[in-house]
């Protein structure tokens, strides 16, 4: 083998994303003599590009035939059902259309109506830790979900699709920016179960203290894994830096599990390889607490070739060729004492008024055919606006301020409803009546902010929900065959690339 410096010279590429001491760090560490070129090749190669699909709207099966027209390869990611490695299919596509999945992914249609959501392979792996072979039970249940550190929202959605989206899933962000880039994410995947809170989550602990059956702390860290996709992400590594962000994920750890449930499972992750952020932080959990280690042994098939020897996986960019990644699971004895906060906070939404429900009820029975004991979720008001939230939402409100929650259904006003966005997305698929399939010009037309008119005389004047190819893309307003676009500005899409069949 090369010593370290002849293969970190050997490939300039190489030399300008690997620090020589994060190299001998690593050595020291964690990464093994026989494995260190196999590490620095792997860390060189552009990552996979990988999705997952969103169940909660469309079946993988069902997928996998739209990712045949595209002339898509999928290839399954052995951890994660729903997910799949992408690869042109360079047989059927023109050379000039690998940039499809190269690029332009985000750009597709079916991205925007939430069919997947575009994540990291080892991304998947936190969620699939937390929740496999116990999903089944879990729709029974109705359970409560913590996504402690939750933006941009891969994971989250992914646990809201485990689930089926029932249940609750709290997703807190400490970014404000962060927070409404979750949300959107929530709205694409037709999310319903989620409320979001915006905290520092070592703030959180003594006020959603063992109300959670499963917490998710996918960890705020030094992002040693990701060198695939970010070429500075090991250039200035510096050992410190990875000591003093280890102290706030082992503050953030204790309070993500003190809001764990006695009998409850707690996942802890992150995207960076180092044992000081990982093994370590781990293990501090274990002195302070009384948490028992959940071995991931048998997570998947091929989880060996990553398990350490307490049970965790620390998954290196050569193992599988993805990102590199660190997951641990956790269990709290059922006999563990449980402080409980008593609620002072006020929540800016109320139960509707009686009146005004029956208003709204009678407009989404007439107009739309939805009939609302068919929602899984309680209604509230906000002045003029309804909104939908998941069941146990009078609990969560009442310890801890909600940002961003809920769906937002519509505005009343005296002689009009006026629906959202947000209500097309979510529950195009118990709508009746006013659905309109749209062609490929009226797609593009709608997802650049233009007008548009159609032929079909079936649907009356008013709102409408737009399809394409049996998948909701928003709302808009019919008068007499032309169709106002009622997509919100911040998501009007220029660079749509459609597939024309």
């Amino acid at each position: 083998m090369k010593n370290l410096t002849q293969l970190l010279v050997s490939n300039k590429l190489i030399s300008n994303k690997i620090s020589q001491e994060y190299i001998k760090h690593a050595q020291k560490t964690f990464l093994a003599e026989s494995d260190v070129e196999k590490f620095v090749l792997a860390c060189s190669r552009p990552l996979r590009k990988s999705i997952r699909i969103n169940t909660l709207k469309i079946s993988v099966s069902d997928f996998k035939k739209i990712a045949t027209q595209y002339h898509i390869n999928l290839i399954p990611i052995p951890w994660c059902e729903e997910g799949f490695w992408v690869e042109a299919d360079l047989a059927e596509q023109p050379h000039d259309k690998f940039s499809l999945v190269s690029e332009s992914l985000g750009n597709l249609p079916e991205h925007l109506q939430g069919l997947f959501y575009i994540q990291e392979a080892s991304s998947m792996l936190p969620p699939i830790a937390l929740l496999k072979d116990e999903s089944a039970d879990l729709l029974i249940d109705n359970p409560m979900l913590l996504d402690f550190a939750a933006a941009p929202g891969s994971k989250t959605t992914q646990l809201a699709a485990l689930v089926n989206n029932r249940g609750l899933v709290l997703a807190n962000e400490i970014s404000a920016s962060r927070v409404k880039v979750l949300h959107s994410n929530l709205v694409r995947c037709g999310v319903t179960n989620s409320c979001m809170t915006q905290f520092d989550g070592r703030k959180l602990g003594d006020r959603l203290s063992g109300l959670f059956d499963y917490v998710l702390l996918d960890a705020p860290c030094g992002g040693e894994g990701t060198v695939r996709k970010d070429p500075n992400a090991l250039v200035n590594w510096q050992l410190d830096k990875v000591e003093e962000i280890a102290k706030l994920q082992k503050e953030l750890i204790l309070k993500a599990y003190q809001c764990l449930k006695p009998g409850g499972k707690l996942v802890y992750s992150t995207c960076t390889l180092s044992p000081e952020e990982n093994q370590q932080v781990a293990n501090y959990l274990i002195e302070q607490t009384d948490a028992n280690i959940f071995s991931l042994n048998d997570l998947f098939d091929g989880a060996e070739k990553a398990i350490t020897q307490e049970g965790f996986l620390h998954v290196l960019p050569h193992i599988y060729d993805s990102e590199g990644f660190f997951v641990c699971a956790f269990t709290k004895p059922e006999g563990s004492e449980i402080t409980y906060f008593n609620g002072d906070i006020s929540s800016p939404f109320n139960e509707i008024n009686r009146n005004q429900l029956k208003q709204v009820e009678s407009y989404y029975l007439s107009h739309f055919g939805l009939e609302f004991s068919q929602l899984d979720c309680v209604i509230k008001q906000r002045d003029k606006e309804v909104w939908f939230f998941p069941k146990p939402f009078d609990l969560i409100s009442s310890v801890v301020r909600l940002n961003r929650s809920g769906i937002k259904l519509a505005e009343i006003y005296p002689n009009k409803i006026r629906s959202t966005h947000e209500f097309a997305m979510c529950f195009s698929h118990q709508i009746k009546m006013q659905k309109i399939e749209l062609n490929v010009q009226q797609v593009e037309d709608f997802f650049k902010g233009r007008d548009f008119t159609v032929e079909d005389t079936s649907i009356n004047n008013g709102e409408v929900i737009l399809m394409f190819n049996g998948f909701a893309i928003g709302l808009g307003r019919n008068q007499k065959n032309k169709i106002k676009n009622m997509l919100p500005r911040d998501l009007v899409k220029d660079q749509l690339k459609i597939n024309p069949k």
